[in-house]
């Protein structure tokens, strides 16, 4: 049974079951359709609660899994008045929407896109996204003025990833980073009930349940390493911060204090070095003043380092510190680093 959405005027939503998709319907003066569903009684009742099916003049897919797309064969084959529609595909599947179409002889526009396009779409100004990772053809699409995401199969608490149609677990997990900067205030998705408040938690939950795949039934500071050993900085900052939530963990209190010196976060690093007066500490906090143009601070922290154990790295991090801070005579005492310039001299 289509229902209405409270507080969507012109969104009407039916609940997919079993093996078949939700399917949503904008109704302006025409009738934009996302996804389609694999349920042929989809559209019976279609007349009566939304609309003629000759008033359909456009269909986003959010991908090509059968579940979400085999509706429309059903309005190919079994309903006359569907025709003269605008259909956004992924461009992978642009072909065999065109042949399934010619063999029905319906005149139909198939729109290959790739995500990035801005689309007038059911009376709305769209954006496409391009959010793969369950495939490698999905799509997500979002309305700009509701701020409203229409994800397919991009948001769910449990990954699910296809690779036998390019899904990848680490294309899902950015997908996810991209979503989660983005205003967002509710969430239409494929599958289950849609989200009209709490949007930002469920992507935040999708979020860390998929870096969660990368060492299954493993800590979160384990799941950081492997991040940062694929180059996922964010998504491990962001493992080892979730870590530390849950308790504390002085191996990802050291390693979330790493990633962010390298982003030349000064004072949050000595926030979360606070107390500490190790090697490994001045080290970080060094490291964190240096990008963030503290040369003397870092100076400082270089030195109480040493003071602890003696290091050539250090020393010469030390004397970079000083150089920059004008303090070339101090900078030029420390041998290793005079070494180094007569030979670039």
């Amino acid at each position: 049974m289509w229902e209405k959405v409270e507080g969507f005027k012109n969104l009407l939503f039916l609940e997919g079951y079993g093996f078949s998709s939700n399917i949503y319907a904008l109704k302006h003066s025409s009738i934009a359709l996302i996804d389609v569903g694999n349920d042929y009684t989809a559209f019976f009742e279609f007349k009566e609660e939304v609309g003629e099916i000759s008033e359909i003049d456009q269909i986003f897919l959010t991908h090509s899994h059968n579940d979400h797309t085999l509706g429309l064969l059903e309005l190919f084959r079994a309903y006359k008045d569907f025709d003269n529609v605008e259909i956004y595909v992924h461009e992978l599947m642009r072909d065999a929407i065109e042949k399934r179409a010619k063999t029905f002889g319906k005149k139909v526009r198939v729109v290959g896109v790739r995500g990035g396009e801005n689309i007038n779409f059911g009376g709305e100004e769209a954006l496409i996204l391009k959010t793969p990772g369950h495939t490698i053809d999905s799509l997500s699409l979002y309305l700009k003025e509701k701020h409203a995401l229409f994800s397919g199969d991009a948001v769910v608490v449990n990954p699910v990833i296809d690779e036998s149609l390019g899904g990848r677990l680490v294309d899902y997990i950015i997908s996810l980073r991209h979503l989660r900067k983005m205003e967002i205030s509710a969430i239409f998705p494929g599958h289950g009930y849609y989200a009209l408040k709490g949007a930002r938690e469920i992507l935040d939950k999708a979020y860390l349940k998929a870096l969660s795949f990368l060492e299954p039934d493993k800590p979160l500071k384990e799941v950081a390493k492997k991040a940062l050993s694929l180059g996922m900085v964010e998504e491990a900052e962001y493992a080892l911060e979730k870590q530390l939530e849950l308790e504390f963990d002085e191996e990802a209190l050291f390693g979330l204090a790493s990633i962010k010196a390298d982003k030349g976060e000064f004072e949050a690093v000595k926030e979360l070095l606070n107390g500490y007066d190790t090697f490994e500490s001045h080290h970080i906090v060094g490291v964190a003043a240096m990008k963030a143009g503290k040369f003397d601070e870092a100076a400082n922290h270089f030195k109480k380092a040493l003071e602890i154990r003696e290091d050539r790295n250090i020393k010469l991090l030390l004397a970079t510190a000083l150089y920059e801070a004008g303090k070339v005579k101090e900078a030029m005492r420390i041998e290793e680093f005079k070494s180094i310039l007569s030979k670039i001299k």
